[in-house]
């Protein structure tokens, strides 16, 4: 939640103290705010978080499903992603409109098999020990903490039971 999300300014906010440091939202521009306040803003309407579509969802889908015995082929996210798609769900389901029960049942089925190719080329890229930077900054904060739990896992494994540290 302290992350920077970049947010389209819908109003102006005036000075806002952030504790180390004040900020000053101007109608119209695009910035940087930490995640958890730009959540707070967007409640009250003065942003608007930048957060993926169904459409932007269906093409980071048609992307790994491109390459999907290839765990080196695991695309960029967007930084907060599984949050921002955890916020958009319950966004739409706490709406009334019809149209938005249909999204929520697109959202939930995109998602749940995004996950499931990624979560599989990740346990791949433990699998064979692959620890190259350019693959592990494509990872969300949660995907690398799967990604690390399991290498670790693997370590003990092929030293501890084994006998041969890999």
């Amino acid at each position: 939640m302290v992350e920077k999300e970049k947010v389209i300014v819908l109003d102006d906010t005036g000075t806002i103290d952030l504790g180390f440091n004040e900020i000053s939202l101007y109608k119209g521009s695009e910035d940087e705010i930490p995640f958890w306040l730009a959540k707070e803003l967007e409640k009250s309407g003065k942003t608007k978080v930048n957060r993926p579509n169904i459409d932007e969802m269906g093409r980071i889908l048609f992307q790994e499903k491109q390459n999907i015995n290839t765990p080196a082929s695991i695309i960029q996210l967007y930084n907060n992603f599984y949050i921002i798609i955890k916020f958009l769900i319950n966004d739409l389901k706490n709406s009334s409109n019809i149209e938005d029960l249909e999204r929520l049942r697109k959202v939930y089925a995109i998602i749940k098999e995004l996950s499931s190719i990624r979560l599989r080329k990740i346990i791949q890229l433990a699998l064979l020990n692959i620890n190259e930077q350019t693959l592990i900054s494509k990872m969300t904060k949660e995907e690398f903490l799967v990604y690390s739990t399991i290498s670790e896992i693997l370590r003990k494994y092929y030293g501890d039971i084994i006998g041969n540290s890999s």
